[in-house]
């Protein structure tokens, strides 16, 4: 087998490659994209920075690292391309409870703030969305001090910052609460628990402050979690991307630990797929081992454990509208539909809030939505929902409107834009919102439909609904607000058994996108009808 000439690197490849430990497939692939970086003639390996940060940690933290745990601290401190610059400055370690990513975080919070490291003022910025969280590897880099003669000698310390007295290197901890970090220097930024994350408000504040400081680098530390269509999402994609690719250029080492099917759940050799630590914690197995007994009597534990302890989210559907997969699957190319038959769906629940806009299409056995939201502006203002939409507005996907008031043309414009391209037959909306729209929609001469909402109408479409998701025959394309809007959706049951769709959380999470939809859907029958084509002079009609 060919060597690195690093054993903290060669010994945990070593282990992947022979299968002496079992790994799941995101493992097998990013142990092959380092072996590239490693074999590439535009990096190196700097073996002395390597064991300079084994052997501190080592001498400091009261444990022997496992090979992964060796691995990932020389993948960050010691491959450099030869002009000197870091291979991977971002570290994401999507791992599930137990491995001790927090333990990772605060060895490399110890040693990068350390003469060891070599770099002054590198200072470590510790994120996450509470205080208890955020303050979980800071206080383990406060105790592993005062337990120590020799650093408690070398650093300065308080209950809110850690200071290197040589390099006056310091760690801090932050939450979510200030809107500005103005005056930031970090070396380091350890975002903590980003499953948590419900945008990116955070992440740009902080990764903006980098760059001030030699070899800045990102940790991001996290399980996965049950917020879907939010940060982690758009994460275990990248990492997904990046592993597929073999892309290490891209600096981005995604260390992904799950289950690699469902049917691995109820296994040891799962379990230590999606936690590599197993082995060397004999304690934790046990907890696994009494976890898993546990999850068998509660359908919301084994929820909890193949969620946390195996990063395999299992949601409860039985009120969802649709499981995450079958929602991601809905990311479909549209084909060109110019000059094709579509029926209108609009939801106009609010002229202060948001106007959500589509055309549905019926083609090859599957039904293609293209979606457009307007966002009154002073509604982003009151609320905080639970997204980021500076990214769907770059996407195209949304517009924002000034003022606090929606004006209805800007809405009958749009469908005036698409009739241009598409043959729309009728718009249907709820006939209590009608009046809202009705005067400008009559005057550009579009066909409004009124359709019902609640029990009556959902529960004539729900069978329709739940097949089109679950055969994947319902395409949004790349859309991430129909995404987020559906998986707002849940299905209300009667003591009947009638459903109706309603959302969620109705302070931080909206529906309108998936409404119109469900608006359109109510008018499906006429995407199977033929456009009339008159002859005016013989003053027949055929079909």
């Amino acid at each position: 087998m060919y060597s690195y000439n690093c054993r903290h690197l060669d010994d945990w490849i070593e282990i992947v490659d022979s299968g002496k430990q079992p790994t799941n497939k995101e493992m097998k692939l990013l142990v092959q994209m380092v072996k590239l970086a490693l074999e590439s003639k535009d990096t190196f390996v700097d073996t002395r920075k390597i064991n300079d940060c084994i052997e501190f940690i080592e001498r400091y933290r009261p444990y022997t690292l496992a090979p992964i745990q060796r691995f990932i601290h020389a993948c960050y401190s010691g491959i450099f391309y030869n002009n000197g610059d870091i291979v991977f400055d971002e570290t994401l370690l999507l791992c599930a409870r137990g491995f001790g990513k927090n333990s990772i975080a605060s060895d490399a919070a110890l040693y990068l703030t350390s003469n060891r490291h070599g770099i002054s003022n590198y200072n470590v910025d510790i994120v996450a969305n509470n205080e208890t969280q955020a303050k979980t590897s800071f206080t383990d880099c406060h105790e592993t001090i005062g337990d120590s003669n020799q650093l408690i000698k070398a650093y300065r310390r308080t209950l809110s910052e850690i200071e290197f007295i040589n390099t006056r290197s310091k760690i801090k901890y932050h939450t979510s609460n200030a809107r500005t970090k103005d005056g930031l220097r970090p070396g380091i930024v350890i975002f903590d628990e980003i499953h948590e994350y419900e945008d990116y408000s955070q992440l740009k504040v902080f990764r903006s402050a980098l760059g001030k400081v030699k070899h800045g680098r990102i940790f991001y530390l996290t399980t996965d979690g049950n917020l879907r269509g939010a940060v982690i999402d758009d994460f275990k994609e990248l990492a997904k991307e990046v592993l597929s690719n073999l892309d290490w250029r891209s600096g981005f080492l995604p260390i992904y630990c799950k289950i690699d099917k469902f049917e691995e759940w109820d296994t040891e050799v799962g379990w230590i797929k999606a936690n590599p630590m197993l082995p060397f914690l004999p304690e934790l197995m046990k907890r696994y081992r009494k976890d898993y007994k546990t999850s068998l009597k509660s359908k919301d534990m084994k929820i909890e454990f193949l969620t946390k302890r195996l990063n395999h989210p299992l949601e409860d559907t039985t009120y969802s509208v649709a499981s995450w997969d079958d929602i991601i699957q809905t990311n479909q190319e549209i084909p060109d539909l110019t000059g094709e038959v579509c029926v209108g769906g609009l939801d106009y629940a609010d002229v202060r809030d948001f106007i959500a806009v589509g055309l549905l299409f019926k083609k090859n056995n599957k039904r293609y939505w293209i979606h457009h939201t307007f966002i009154v502006s002073e509604s982003l203002r009151l609320q905080q929902f639970k997204m980021d939409f500076e990214i769907p507005r770059s996407e195209g996907l949304v517009t924002i409107v000034p003022g606090n008031i929606m004006d209805p043309q800007l809405v009958s414009n749009w469908f005036v834009d698409m009739s241009a391209k598409y043959k729309i037959k009728a718009i249907a909306m709820d006939r209590f919102r009608k009046n809202a729209v009705k005067e400008v929609f009559d005057k550009d001469g579009l066909p409004i439909e009124e359709v019902g909402s609640g029990y009556v109408t959902h529960n004539k479409l729900a069978p329709l609904v739940d097949m089109m998701f679950a055969n994947h025959n319902l395409v949004f394309g790349n859309d991430r607000m129909m995404r987020w809007y559906t998986n707002n959706v849940y299905v209300d049951v009667d003591p009947k058994g009638n459903k109706s769709y309603k959302k969620i959380d109705p302070e931080k999470r909206k529906t309108d996108g998936f409404m119109a939809f469900i608006h359109a859907l109510s008018l499906d029958e006429q995407l199977d009808k033929p456009i009339p084509k008159i002859r005016r002079g013989l003053k027949t009609v055929s079909y």
